[in-house]
């Protein structure tokens, strides 16, 4: 397994001085009621959301009103309904946009029906389904060139559908088998998907995918994805076992960039920790929303990731050695306080450190062979990540 090292360089100071108001600004709610596992995406000026699921009397509701945002006026049009699972409504829908067009479907209920919305004539038409036996509900599809890439759920299998041809087609296997909420997101001719900790690049020319900088996160189960202005954003999830209860949900916002293939923390989410929430991109704004956590929310928040941010050094703490039979050292000749938090590949903490000397140290007792991440945190916020494996 390549070991890749990720620089990360964040912003430092009193925790008053934080950039988070600059970045993130809520916005009018929602126009209808809360809810989540609903699907949302930018096409053209515009933001959509809409359908999803909200089970907070004990009764379970599922919606098919979807919704139009205007950022010039910041306001809420419904539109028409979504047409799956014979217009009742549907929760974790699949969905993709072209530069004119949504193409959406294959949700929880409905695994079978792809429709195409078309916000010039308000309307929805049923197009061809995806092949038998493939699954895309809780999944999150990538667009490269006006076609969609779409993981198969539980699954290596993967699929492309062309819109000008109406035509689905099988690609080469995943590199993993998909989880509920594997994110993805597309920068510019590559496709990204995040599998737990592990990050790959999808080049549409050659079917290949290549590993590249591990996601260094504390919550990379079921985040919000999106890519934009040359940068992919991850925003939220949860960590600990997926198939496990409790889990523990966070606000953490990271920007990947493709060219020096590195993960920078930024200001986290200000708003209620929540659970699937939709995300989409309208001109070089990130527009965030709807969740739950136990309550559902209808909030709607929007993100500058391009605002400007202060000039900050990373600050070195060497790990070694990587490949270790009992123990871990973490040592900086530049800062005597710090903090080591170590997860596995799954998210599980399995160990927090601190430091107070400038050095500590891991010892193995009784964590398994394999991999792990760990993440140095000065005042609370993470300044580096990496790997190490215990043998």
């Amino acid at each position: 397994m390549r070991l890749l090292l990720v620089l990360l360089v964040f912003i430092f100071g009193n925790p008053t001085d934080s950039l988070a108001l600059d970045r993130w600004e809520q916005k009018a709610d929602f126009g209808s009621i809360g809810r989540h596992r609903g699907m949302g995406i930018g096409i053209g000026t515009k933001a959509y959301a809409g359908t999803g699921h909200q089970n907070g009397t004990g009764v379970d509701t599922w919606y098919p009103d979807w919704w139009e945002y205007d950022p010039a006026t910041n306001a809420w049009t419904q539109k028409t309904d979504y047409p799956g699972n014979n217009g009742n409504g549907d929760q974790d829908v699949a969905i993709i946009a072209t530069s004119t067009v949504a193409y959406a479907g294959m949700g929880q209920l409905d695994g079978n029906g792809f429709y195409k919305y078309d916000p010039q004539t308000n309307l929805w038409t049923q197009v061809t389904s995806p092949p038998a036996g493939a699954s895309f509900n809780n999944l999150f599809p990538f667009t490269i060139d006006e076609v969609g890439y779409f993981p198969s759920l539980f699954s290596t299998s993967f699929y492309k559908y062309d819109p000008a041809l109406d035509l689905w087609t099988q690609l080469g296997n995943l590199p993993f088998s998909t989880f509920y909420g594997t994110p993805s997101f597309s920068i510019n001719d590559k496709g990204y998907i995040k599998d737990g900790a592990n990050f790959w690049e999808y080049d549409p020319t050659t079917d290949v995918w290549t590993p590249k900088a591990p996601f260094p996160g504390l919550y990379p189960n079921r985040p919000a994805s999106i890519g934009q202005y040359n940068h992919g954003f991850i925003i939220g999830g949860f960590s600990g076992n997926p198939s496990v209860l409790p889990w523990e949900w966070g606000s953490e916002v990271w920007r990947y960039d493709p060219v020096t293939d590195t993960w920078l923390q930024m200001e986290e989410f200000p708003g209620t920790t929540r659970r699937w929430a939709v995300a989409m991109s309208v001109g070089d704004r990130v527009y965030y929303g709807l969740g739950t956590n136990g309550t559902n929310f209808n909030d709607f928040w929007e993100f500058n990731s391009i605002a400007e941010t202060k000039e900050q050094n990373a600050t070195s703490v060497t790990a070694y050695p990587t490949l270790a039979d009992d123990r871990v050292n973490f040592a900086s000749e530049e800062v005597t306080n710090f903090e080591v938090e170590v997860v596995d590949l799954l998210g599980n903490k399995v160990a927090h450190l601190k430091a107070t000397t400038g050095k500590t140290q891991l010892d193995r007792e009784f964590l398994a062979a394999g991999t792990y991440i760990y993440r140095i945190r000065i005042e609370g916020s993470v300044v580096h990540s990496d790997r190490f494996i215990f043998k």
